[in-house]
Order: structure tokens, then sequence, then C-alpha cells
């Protein structure tokens, strides 16, 4: 009975390094996900847009909240199943535009509650001046882009993002 116990024990305790050693990534992944400056964040994406001019960057999805990763991931999959339609985002959000060439990009940042900040970005592409609210929250010490708007964010002076991710067939 005695070697019984040793070997559940020696069972428990492997199970918990195991479970420790799992949990350890995921730990350290999650503090990988968002983002330390926001304002930082939006000018070296926008910059990455001007590296090359035929190829968008890969999409930052690690550093979206969990609802604008959930939304996405929503309409990711309704493009999947309805590959031959066009959905609501015919065009890259990141910068209003199917194609670009960008200059004059800057950005200026405020902070709208105790765990919410706005990157307003402003840039010209290809001669035509635009600009685009970025929505950040803070969750856990890390900042999350939640949402983006673009004019007014609906109809034709502007579009709000989760609006297009939850309305794919619009």
């Amino acid at each position: 009975m005695g070697r019984k116990m040793i070997v559940l024990a020696a069972a428990l305790a492997a199970s918990n390094l195991v479970g420790a050693a799992l949990a350890a990534p995921a730990h350290r992944a999650a503090h990988a996900r968002g983002v330390d400056d926001p304002r930082a964040f939006v000018l070296q994406r926008l910059q990455s847009y001007r590296t090359d001019n035929s190829r968008v960057p890969p999409d930052p999805v690690w550093a979206y909240s969990p609802r604008l990763a959930a939304l996405s991931a929503t309409y990711d999959r309704w493009q999947h199943r309805h590959h031959d339609e066009v959905g609501s985002i015919d065009f890259d959000w990141w910068i209003n535009a199917q194609d670009w060439e960008l200059s004059g990009i800057s950005a200026t940042q405020a902070d709208t509650g105790p765990n919410a900040r706005t990157v307003t970005a402003h840039w010209t592409n290809s001669g035509r001046a635009d600009s685009t609210r970025f929505l950040f929250v803070r969750i856990g010490g890390r900042w999350y882009l939640d949402d983006v708007v673009n004019g007014s964010g609906h109809g034709d002076d502007g579009w709000t993002l989760s609006y297009l991710l939850g309305h794919p067939d619009q």
C-alpha cells in the first residue's frame, strides 16, 4: 500500500509539472499579446505599408482585443463559406483603400477613459488626405485594438470596423 501511495504521489507531481509546463507558455503568450504604446503601434503599422506597396503587411491579430479578434474570426469564417461573394470589407481597413502610396503619416493619442485610449492617425494616400480613429482598451496592463472608426463611422461618410465585421453580407 505504501508503494501505491508513492507511485500516486509521483504521478500527481508529474501531472502538476506537466500542467505547469503547459500553462507557462500560455502565460508568456498572454503577456506577448497586446501592445505597450498604441500610438507607436499604429504609426509602425502604417509605416509598414511604405516599405512595400505591393504587399499587405501581415495582420497583427495578436494586438486585437478578444472582442475584435472574435468578430474578425467570425468574418473570416463567413468569407470562407462565401468565397464567391464580396463581403462588407472590400478594402484594406488599416489604410481605408485598396491601393496605396502613403506619405505624411502622423498620429495623436488621447486617453478616453481609465482603460481606453484613442489614436487618431492622419496620412495622405496617393494625394488624398485621410484619417482614422483606432480605439484601444487596456486589459491586464496591455493595450488591445478594440475598434476602428473612419469618418463619421457610418454611411457614405465613413465606417466602423466592428459593424462591418458583424455584417459581412452588407
